[in-house]
């Protein structure tokens, strides 16, 4: 037999590896969730900049939303999934990596509901461009305001509680 062991018969080693993996993860998740916090809120300053611009007609600021929205979702999506696939890898780690897992899922499934129930109907009534607002566009326009509020504040208290500092978890 010989004097080295194999890496795989090293538990030692094999934890090293583990927790190597784990704080990987933490660093992702963290990332993630709090890079879509800032281009989340720097989106909707920019929106709002551009629907206020007094020179900017009806049809070009619904161009612009047919532009935006899509990356808006997509980036959302990225960053959470990110964020979801390292929460499952390091939620054992203390609670708090678990409260921001369970909030991140939240924000996700509140987000795609967002996407498919409220913006998609949205978008289609902006397209073509420049057409006048319904008393539909208003309400779903109201709703994706307000869901997009609960999203984003979800998605700011799984970034707060990743974020703090890591306390072994208790059993």
């Amino acid at each position: 037999m010989s004097s080295t062991k194999n890496q795989s018969e090293n538990p030692e080693s094999e934890s090293a590896v583990v927790s190597s993996i784990s704080a990987a993860a933490v660093v992702v998740m963290r990332l993630s969730l709090s890079a879509w916090v800032g281009a989340a809120v720097l989106f909707v300053i920019t929106s709002v900049a551009e629907q206020v611009f007094p020179e900017f007609t009806s049809k070009i600021r619904d161009q612009l939303a047919t532009i935006r929205f899509p990356w808006y979702y997509a980036t959302g999506t990225l960053c959470c999934t990110f964020a979801l696939s390292a929460g499952i890898v390091c939620r054992s780690l203390s609670r708090r990596l678990t409260l921001a897992l369970i909030a991140a899922a939240l924000a996700s499934a509140v987000m795609a509901a967002d996407y498919l129930y409220i913006y998609r109907p949205l978008q289609a009534l902006i397209i073509p461009a420049g057409q006048p607002r319904t008393d539909q566009f208003e309400q779903l326009h109201t709703w994706s305001r307000n869901v997009n509020i609960l999203h984003l504040l979800l998605v700011l208290y799984a970034a707060i509680q990743a974020s703090l500092p890591l306390r072994a978890r208790q059993t």
